[in-house]
């Protein structure tokens, strides 16, 4: 049987002032839920307070080799979605063999470079992204490089609009792609888009200061589709995949290279990829996990029903156990994005795949 084993404390507000897979503001919903803590004491849902504080940040490179832990976020205000400020990262703990070694891109050492939206030339036509610096680049250290992908029909995600929220909060150089077409995925696009990414991926680190060992993906909808379809062909070289919203796509499952650790964010209405478990199920047998879905996932869902008809933006994530690879998690939202239901980017989003990736080596 499967335990059901959880994510570090998450207190945060959900004001829903803007749509997560949408630009059209949704409905107001209640506060954001929490997780337990990874002990599993009784794994239940409990509401964040308004304005409850930002996230307490992982400690430096090495810290499991000494270094201090990171501080509180201060607390946030009622309407802020973001739920506070992060916290300060701990400090580098000693180096050793236990501390994380960057892999630097060539673009390290190079200044001045763009922050903000870019074109780039790709298989003939001119495409456009847009880049996120966090404050502390210095185009010296490497750092993680993210991608977030947008839905079918939307505009590119982020970082201060549209879907994606919070991922531009987390500590890594993060960019924002336009699909060529409306989606990502479609068979009339599919090898454009991915041309197009692995374009954009050689300029990152040809121009910025990036960490190779450290690449990371997520999208939601259409983009959640496409990351099945990258984390298949490019397993081997990314570190960590999220996919929201994403139906189970059987043709990214021939041939994959690799077995990144996977998230699977899902709200609790949408019925995209049987209501995620296909979605999930796919990756947790690929990374060799258990074929039982984890324990309370049904009362899980139950919960988070009652949360959604009560318009409250609450969220459970438990892991699959057994995973013989990498790890595999899967988060349940019950906030309400567009369309008076859940398929969409949540605003938790950025949050759940900073305490994902916050597990990691």
């Amino acid at each position: 049987m499967m335990q059901k084993v959880l994510g570090s404390v998450l207190v945060g507000v959900t004001s829903l002032l803007a749509a997560a897979c949408s630009d059209t503001p949704p409905p107001p919903a209640g506060t954001a839920g929490t997780t337990a803590s990874s002990g599993g004491g009784g794994g239940g849902m409990t509401s964040g307070g308004a304005g409850a504080g930002g996230a307490t940040a992982a400690g430096g490179a090495g810290s499991t080799a000494g270094g201090a832990a990171g501080s509180s976020g201060s607390a946030g205000t009622g309407g802020d979605p973001s739920g506070g400020s992060a916290g300060t990262a701990g400090s580098a703990g000693s180096a050793g063999a236990m501390g994380h070694v960057p892999v630097p891109s060539t673009g390290c050492g190079q200044l001045n470079p763009i922050d903000g939206a870019r074109e780039i030339e790709t298989g003939g036509q001119t495409a456009n992204f847009n880049v996120h610096l966090p404050d502390d680049y210095d185009g010296t250290t490497p750092m993680p490089l993210g991608f977030g992908f947008h839905g079918f029909g939307n505009g590119a995600c982020g970082p201060d609009q549209g879907e994606c929220r919070g991922f531009a909060m987390l500590p890594a150089v993060t960019v924002y792609m336009k699909s060529i077409s409306d989606g990502w995925e479609q068979s009339e696009v599919l090898e454009q888009n991915i041309t197009y990414w692995q374009d954009v991926l050689a300029l990152m680190k040809a121009e910025y200061c990036i960490d190779e060992s450290r690449i990371f993906i997520a999208g939601v909808s259409s983009g959640g589709q496409f990351i099945e379809h990258l984390t298949c062909r490019f397993g081997d070289q990314l570190w960590q995949t999220t996919a929201v919203c994403a139906g189970a796509v059987q043709s990214a499952t021939q041939n994959c290279k690799g077995t990144p650790p996977v998230l699977v964010i899902h709200g609790v209405t949408d019925q995209a990829g049987d209501y995620g478990n296909a979605t999930v199920a796919i990756f947790a047998e690929r990374n060799g996990c258990s074929e039982t879905p984890p324990a309370g996932l049904e009362q899980a869902r139950s919960d988070l029903m009652d949360a959604f008809n009560a318009q409250q933006a609450e969220h459970i994530c438990l892991d699959w156990e057994g995973c013989t690879l990498n790890p595999v998690r899967f988060c349940i939202s019950s906030q309400i994005t567009y369309d008076g239901l859940t398929h969409g980017w949540p605003m938790v989003g950025g949050q759940l795949i900073k305490e994902f990736q916050d597990t990691l080596e």
